[in-house]
């Protein structure tokens, strides 16, 4: 009997353990510096070495995504990583990192390591980092893998006290699905998890997903201009738009 109530205890913990390590996702927005070839090093030297990573168990992916059309953007790229909690903690110690990048990069030593980095920083900025969780996908059909190849992402800032809501609000308006016979393949909603306070720039995100860049021109010229319904404007009464951007995928590693 006590082996069999050890047992259930056992199970039950493992249970616990398991749904607290959750997915999370990094965003890394990049701004590569004219004239070097620091957009060629983050597909080889830098994808090489997450690809290490992933296999190695730091991370779950490492996916690129470039800006399009957009050269008065605060970035041009942005880096998508996302991993397990448990994974997370162990990047961010000094011991963890530092047996990543030599698992990675076997026979790197600390200097080698500052020369690189110190290259590095002169080909690109960090404009900013933040982590986010998803909160909900859509897809047109069965026939759509999320991510798709672009992507209109709209940055937002909603109020304190009204997170519910708005996520309400935002799945709400998708409660049908999206059109069958639409270019929009999918839609996404997720939230900030790195920040929170009156003074964050923003705290939510949506994504619109195409398979091409056309697709999205084609859909914004055929819409007519439209006012927003009572429920609508309810929604924009508690969210600012911040900053909508399109990206388009470069690097899916997984």
């Amino acid at each position: 009997m006590k082996k069999y109530i050890l047992l259930i205890f056992i199970l039950f913990f493992s249970i616990s353990l398991n749904g607290q390590d959750k997915v999370v996702l990094r965003q890394t927005f990049i701004k590569v510096k004219p004239g070097n070839n620091y957009a060629e090093d983050l597909k080889t030297k830098f994808g090489k070495m997450a690809q290490k990573r992933i296999d190695a168990g730091y991370q779950q992916g490492w996916h690129l995504w470039e800006v399009v059309a957009n050269p008065q953007a605060p970035f041009t790229h942005m880096i998508v990583e996302p991993m397990l909690l448990s994974q997370m903690e162990k990047e961010r110690s000094s011991e963890g990192w530092i047996k990543m990048r030599n698992d990675a990069v076997p026979g790197m030593t600390d200097s080698d390591w500052t020369a690189f980095m110190d290259g590095v920083r002169e080909k690109r900025e960090i404009v900013a980092e933040a982590f986010f969780m998803p909160v909900k996908d859509i897809k047109r059909d069965e026939n759509v893998n999320l991510p798709d190849d672009i992507g209109v992402v709209n940055w937002m800032k909603v109020k304190e006290g009204k997170f519910k809501t708005y996520e309400k609000m935002e799945k709400d308006l998708y409660v049908n699905g999206l059109n069958k016979k639409g270019l929009r393949t999918g839609w996404s909603l997720a939230k900030r998890i790195d920040k929170v306070g009156v003074d964050v720039y923003w705290n939510y995100f949506t994504v619109d997903w195409f398979s091409k860049f056309s697709d999205v021109i084609k859909t914004r010229a055929n819409t007519p201009s439209w006012d927003a319904n009572k429920s609508y404007q309810t929604m924009l009464n508690i969210r600012d738009l911040r900053e909508s951007v399109i990206i388009r995928k470069v690097t899916m590693l997984e």
